[in-house]
């Protein structure tokens, strides 16, 4: 495929052949650190969007604070955290996990959740080849991160993420070129899942209906198209059992399943575009 444009003297085929570690390599170091960046950065945002995201959403009126405003602190002493401080992974790593002013520790999930988008951004672009896969799989990926952050915090998946996200994968994704397969992969994701929440309502007697739950597997099937969907869904359904049978074990009756739906979109994604 040729393409027209060219930015900066680099054309676009130089460019994709970086991304994929198959040009020059100086481009393809930078563009691996921008991608790094971006998903590291990404994560550390969805960690302060989860934390605030009673506020934001209004849902507890003690909590004022919104998504710029206050600045961060620290949970322990209150005092201002710094920009440097803040800076994905690199922070945690200068002030040795804790906080500058109480010595208060800062969980190692953090800057952990922070390597691992980062480094799931890098290899993304490589292991999918093709630049418009590779970009629609970035995007499930990134958004993905914010709403496993939000449901493990909260148990909740924004509207504000999931429907954009549905409607994304309906007008546009590169994994499933025919628009009426998006409109059904997404029909039958929302469904199956709806179908599910009834049957263990039915079987266990309690209310296990979720929404964003459903928002996000039909958005997961706009993305896949009807195509994708069956191995999206089962992926799902193999990852949730994975950490919630031995959540139960251990006496946690319920566990989220948007973390599920968000890695089995991501990892059908790659496999698609492979």
């Amino acid at each position: 495929m040729e393409f027209l444009y060219d930015f900066a003297g680099v054309t676009l085929p130089a460019a994709a052949d970086a991304m994929v570690w198959r040009g020059d390599a100086a481009l393809g170091i930078l563009v691996g650190a921008f991608l790094w960046l971006v998903g590291a950065s990404l994560a550390s945002f969805s960690g302060l969007v989860a934390d605030r995201l009673p506020g934001i959403m209004g849902l507890d009126e003690a909590d004022g604070r919104g998504l710029c405003h206050p600045p961060s602190t620290c949970d322990g002493c209150g005092s201002r955290i710094s920009p440097v401080a803040l800076a994905p992974v690199i922070g945690w790593i200068l002030f040795r996990g804790r906080c500058r002013h109480c010595g208060s520790r800062v969980s190692a999930v953090y800057p952990a959740v922070e390597s691992a988008a980062g480094a799931a951004s890098v290899l993304i672009p490589p292991l999918v080849g093709d630049p418009a896969s590779a970009l629609a799989a970035l995007a499930l990926l990134w958004s993905g991160i914010l709403l496993a952050w939000c449901d493990i915090r909260h148990h909740l998946l924004p509207e504000a993420v999931t429907v954009p996200l549905l409607f994304a994968g309906l007008l546009w994704t590169p994994l499933e070129p025919d628009p009426w397969m998006r409109s059904a992969g997404a029909g039958a994701a929302a469904l199956m899942i709806w179908l599910s929440f009834a049957l263990v309502s039915r079987m266990r007697g309690v209310q296990a209906f979720s929404g964003g739950d459903v928002a996000l597997a039909a958005a997961g099937g706009a993305w896949l198209g009807l195509g994708g969907t069956s191995a999206f869904l089962m992926a799902s359904c193999v990852i949730f059992a994975a950490y919630s049978v031995p959540a139960r074990m251990r006496g946690i009756a319920w566990m989220p399943m948007g973390p599920a739906l968000a890695l089995a979109a991501v990892g059908c994604a790659i496999s698609q575009g492979w």
